[in-house]
């Protein structure tokens, strides 16, 4: 059996979720005898490349496109297309396994269609939201939880909010409404006005190209419940989805954490420096309380310097505040035993945050905000406290009980399970790679 694992970014050059998720799936896979290689745009080249990462092949494929609104929109298909085609016809893989898709000269449907036409079977893993939520978050006007059903007029208005038409979003709204019943696609103007008044179209296209999505793939796999929940919501036949739980990537097997710090409560952030992870309330929460009962480290980079340097200022008289810069994935266990808690504060639904499987199988206990991805896996007061999202005074709340109650750290962390392993992650896909196959 060959699988080809298809993403836009991979390792060494991109270190996140899904990029670290593929390695994984692929390395065990291997491991196990299934030729898995990995296959990613090269970005801004004619040529195809190819490289290894911990020993694992690494493909990329010529993708020379000029990134415009036209190809952002998809309305032209990105030039590397061609490229991939070939990579296929090469490879001869029996699965083509998608991890993501991109706005514009990235992975894209028309590569899951050519990968359907070439006969391979598709599959594709779910890893973040935006497949259903234009602004990849699942939170409605910023403000609560989205229940993920598609609706033209009401994602429109939240995706125009989001966007800072604030008091104009409804009449935008309207005006593309009528449009749309008009059968006038704005949306296909070259200017900014064409993305206000096509806002309808844009979104009728979103539902479209998720309904080709799934119908273009064998089977669609989810790593968590709550998203197969959304896309049943929407339309999807639940026997297409299968659910694959989240597992912990690595092979470190390390001590899992039975002592916690005496006086202060150590807190710990790792992630990316970002409003969407939340570590503006995390900042905000601490500096309320006594300075000398608690302390936080953050790890992490960023690409919003602005926030980053915000904070940064922000918290420069803090000294129970320490910023460390990027923490290396191989690096993670062994940070993670020198604190108490884990804090994960995303301002939006994350699929199923990996740091929290790292956590857990350190014994350490989260703190995160209550929102799909973190609530599925934190149970509040046994393995973890949730706070209410985007409120800092709630989060505060949380950590001084961490510090008053005395024994709580050390219960929820005795109630913590430890994660699935990885190998067993690939064990599952390569049930369901036989299944297809057979």
């Amino acid at each position: 059996m060959k699988v080809l694992q298809v993403l836009n970014h991979f390792l060494p050059e991109k270190t996140a979720g899904t990029e670290i998720y593929a390695w994984s799936l692929s390395f065990n896979l291997n491991k196990k005898g299934i030729n898995t290689k990995v296959l990613v745009p090269n970005y801004n080249k004619i040529i195809n490349e190819e490289y290894n990462y911990n020993e694992l092949s690494v493909i990329k494929f010529a993708e020379p496109s000029e990134v415009d609104r036209s190809l952002i929109m998809g309305f032209r298909k990105p030039d590397g297309l061609e490229y991939f085609k070939n990579i296929l016809i090469q490879e001869k893989p029996d699965i083509v396994h998608f991890h993501e898709l991109a706005g514009s000269n990235g992975i894209t449907l028309s590569h899951v269609e050519a990968a359907r036409s070439y006969g391979s079977k598709v599959l594709f893993t779910f890893h973040l939201a935006g497949y259903s939520c234009k602004n990849g978050t699942l939170i409605h006007d910023g403000e609560q939880l989205c229940d993920g059903k598609i609706n033209y007029s009401k994602c429109a208005q939240c995706y125009m909010k989001e966007r800072g038409y604030n008091r104009f979003s409804k009449h935008l709204v309207f005006s593309s409404e009528v449009l749309h019943k008009l059968s006038i696609d704005p949306s296909k103007w070259n200017s900014k006005y064409g993305t206000a008044f096509g806002i309808i179209s844009i979104f009728e296209k979103l539902q479209n190209d998720l309904i080709k999505l799934i119908d273009n793939c064998d089977r669609i796999v989810v790593i968590s419940k709550w998203y197969k929940q959304i896309l049943i919501l929407n339309g999807i036949e639940s026997n297409k989805i299968i659910y694959i739980p989240q597992g912990l990537p690595s092979n470190q097997t390390l001590p899992s954490k039975n002592v916690f710090s005496k006086g202060k409560v150590k807190l710990l952030f790792i992630g990316r420096i970002s409003k969407f992870k939340g570590l503006h309330i995390l900042i905000d929460a601490v500096m309320k309380i006594n300075k000398d009962l608690v302390e936080l480290s953050i790890f992490g980079n960023t690409d919003e310097i602005d926030y980053e340097r915000n904070l940064k200022n922000v918290t420069k008289n803090h000294d129970n505040i320490f910023w460390n810069g990027l923490l290396n994935n191989e690096d993670v266990l062994d940070k993670l035993v020198q604190y108490d808690i884990l804090c994960l504060c995303s301002t939006f639904s994350e699929m199923s945050p990996l740091v929290i499987q790292e956590a857990f199988a350190m014994g350490l206990p989260v703190i995160a905000s209550n929102v799909y991805g973190n609530a599925e896996q934190v149970i509040h007061g046994k393995n973890g406290l949730l706070f209410r999202f985007n409120d800092a005074l709630d989060l505060k709340y949380q950590i001084e009980r961490c510090i008053n109650e005395s024994d709580l750290l050390d219960q929820m962390s005795k109630n913590i399970l430890p994660p699935r392993s990885f190998e067993v992650v690939a064990d599952e896909y390569i049930e369901l790679y036989n299944s297809l196959l057979n």
